[in-house]
């Protein structure tokens, strides 16, 4: 399709001012990290409570694929050199906090703020073709693959791949009506937008990636209890660390699936490995030891201290877990004790007054 050109010093004055209004300035948009929230970093933080499917959570991490997508797309268009590792950066800290267990909910918060105006039209008004509908197109002809020979069991069905068609049938027509008699629209740029983030949901559910998201912010989840409640070290947890390091890099660029299985197989292995710390029930006593400490925090409704509820809820759930230690339990019931545990403490720190 046929572009209007305009001459470059247009062009930039007008792409500066998009980034301008968007950051402040482009050096306060340069290529930063958030207030860490990983569990690789130095201060361990717990869990905060705030779980995979919450909404906040899962809109994140679309959200934050379909801008690195849409960001690699556009990558050699006209004037675009300063931009480019800046929204790259963006992605992939939006991606970090949302897939880490102690992100809390001011931090998810600030992380889709990155979002609002995003993508600026102004900045993306350029000249060439740079193949949005040969994209989409793709994308619909591996769906009318998918109805012709179907998929792996359980990830998907016919009616979730004609629906997809549909919508992205819908998103090229509109493409069309808006590049008709060699024009360039920008609400083509909101559109291909919505097909991106369309696209990183599509691709969960095709993929089995859900699950994957699913089951290694589990694993998460539980090592950060651990790590708080004292019964591994940051030592012994390097190794599923750096693997859970590698499957976020695949996810976060929408890796290949073959990357992203093998990835998270070695997340699997670390965790599996990770040490014991003795039998189940020394393990529980353990972290029946860390939770009654909790109990010492400030209570109160100040910045900073908790409320008397907070620690109500906390002394039950560790009276209930030590009758399990008390009366020689099973194995699968100190495994049950645990993670009801782990669940209240969680629960007892997201309540800590802001």
């Amino acid at each position: 399709m046929n572009v209007s050109v305009r001459k470059k010093s247009g062009r930039l004055a007008v792409s500066l001012l998009a980034v301008l209004l968007l950051f402040g300035s482009l050096a306060a948009a340069a290529p930063r990290s958030l207030p860490s929230v990983s569990a690789e970093s130095s201060e361990i933080r717990p869990p905060s409570g705030i779980g995979l499917d919450d909404e906040n959570r899962s809109l994140l991490l679309k959200q934050a694929r379909a801008m690195y997508a849409f960001n690699e797309f556009y990558k050699n268009g006209y004037d675009y050199e300063p931009y480019y590792p800046v929204f790259k950066q963006d992605s992939l800290d939006a991606f970090d906090a949302a897939f880490d267990p102690a992100a809390t909910r001011e931090e998810l918060t600030a992380a889709l703020q990155k979002f609002d105006g995003f993508p600026s039209i102004d900045l993306y008004i350029g000249n060439g073709d740079y193949g949005i509908d040969d994209t989409l197109f793709e994308m619909e002809l591996q769906l009318h693959l998918y109805l012709e020979f179907g998929s792996e069991p359980g990830q998907w069905s016919e009616a979730d791949a004609e629906y997809a068609m549909n919508e992205i049938a819908l998103m090229r027509d509109r493409i069309y009506a808006l590049t008709a008699d060699s024009r360039w629209e920008p609400e083509t740029w909101e559109i291909f937008w919505k097909y991106l983030n369309f696209r990183a949901d599509l691709e969960d559910r095709r993929s089995g990636r859900k699950e994957i998201f699913a089951q290694t912010f589990q694993y998460r989840t539980d090592v950060l209890n651990r790590l708080t409640a004292g019964t591994l070290t940051e030592a012994q947890t390097a190794g599923f660390d750096d693997a859970v390091s590698r499957l976020e890099a695949v996810l976060a660029t929408s890796g290949d699936q073959e990357a992203v299985v093998s990835a998270f197989a070695q997340v699997k292995s670390a965790y599996e490995t990770l040490p014991t710390s003795g039998n189940p029930q020394a393990v529980l006593a353990a972290e029946l030891e860390a939770a009654r400490k909790l109990l010492d925090l400030p209570k109160g409704i100040r910045s900073g201290q908790y409320p008397a509820s907070a620690f109500g809820d906390l002394r039950r759930a560790i009276n209930e877990a030590n009758l399990v230690v008390k009366r020689g339990s099973t194995p699968s019931e100190l495994v049950q004790a645990r993670s009801k545990l782990a669940a209240a403490v969680a629960e007892f720190h997201s309540r800590k007054k802001p």
